[in-house]
């Protein structure tokens, strides 16, 4: 059986990503700009502690994974952006939908690139969260030459997750967490950064979106994905990008209790079924024993 540290970790790792709508609700700014303020952010709340990885050799990168390393910065902005541009063309619903199908994607990537095996539990928890998420988005699905261009930004949004999930896996075994994830959460801020210039909405952030940025930052991108980076080196990256949706019931219950949101029968029904997905690749089996056998720095 699993040891429970990985398993509570992204549990609770889920819960505090589910803030995120809320707290970008309340941002009230431009998506390039809350992405950009809340990942530079993070990125000066790890850095005591990357400071230290960086001191104690926990950071120590061969020349070949330099890349790597930048490359997972800008799959992770691009998971960010192409998401958030998606909505302004097609649905909530189908950008939802196709950005949550990045276990999909790291499923057979995890196996061919890393030799990762997942077990029938992970495989059914898949096919449950994905179909928990078509019934939540079934009913507001439309169809359009502007909504497939959006739909192609949401696939691109899930693509993104799916590379810098299957990158982390790759790299954290031999770096701290905090280095790496302030390394990565200050390369999509510059990415965000330079974007909002392009686009030509690049501005002083108001008070209030620093403070609810500031919120999303602590809450979402230190307690929710720097605990999703510490859980690459212990589980499956399947088992982690599994996680990532547990993040729309939980949202919607957050809505109902912060916002009044009353949530749909279909949200209900689908929210039912992701979770019962995730319960199910959390009680699989451990990684694989070559993973488990890394050399890790924590």
């Amino acid at each position: 059986m699993r040891r429970p540290g990985p398993t509570l970790a992204l549990v609770a790792a889920t819960v505090a990503v589910s803030f995120s709508a809320i707290f970008i609700h309340y941002a009230q700014d431009d998506p390039a700009t809350v992405v950009w303020v809340r990942m530079a952010f993070a990125t000066l709340m790890l850095s005591p502690w990357a400071v230290r990885d960086v001191r104690r050799g926990a950071m120590h990168l061969p020349e070949r994974n330099r890349g790597l390393l930048l490359t997972s910065g800008v799959m992770l902005a691009g998971h960010f952006l192409l998401w958030t541009v998606s909505l302004q063309f097609t649905s909530v619903a189908a950008s939802v939908l196709l950005v949550s199908l990045h276990p999909v994607i790291v499923t057979p990537l995890g196996r061919r690139l890393l030799g990762e095996r997942v077990g029938g539990r992970t495989i059914l928890g898949i096919a449950l969260a994905v179909g928990g998420t078509a019934v939540t988005c079934a009913g507001d699905l439309t169809v359009s030459l502007t909504a497939l261009l959006g739909d192609g930004f949401a696939l691109g949004g899930a693509i993104g997750l799916a590379g810098y999930l299957l990158i982390g896996r790759n790299l954290r075994p031999t770096l701290g967490v905090a280095g790496y994830s302030a390394s990565v959460y200050g390369i999509v801020a510059v990415v965000s950064l330079a974007s909002a210039a392009l686009l030509g909405t690049a501005h002083t952030p108001r008070p209030t979106t620093l403070l609810w940025c500031g919120m999303l930052a602590l809450v979402c991108t230190v307690g929710g994905h720097t605990v999703y980076n510490w859980a690459l080196r212990h589980v499956r990256t399947a088992t982690v990008s599994l996680a990532f949706l547990g993040e729309p019931p939980l949202t919607a219950l957050l809505a109902l209790v912060l916002l009044g949101a009353v949530p749909s029968l279909p949200t209900i029904l689908g929210g039912a079924l992701i979770i019962s997905g995730l319960g199910c690749a959390l009680s699989d089996r451990e990684p694989t024993a070559t993973v488990q056998a890394l050399v890790a720095i924590e």
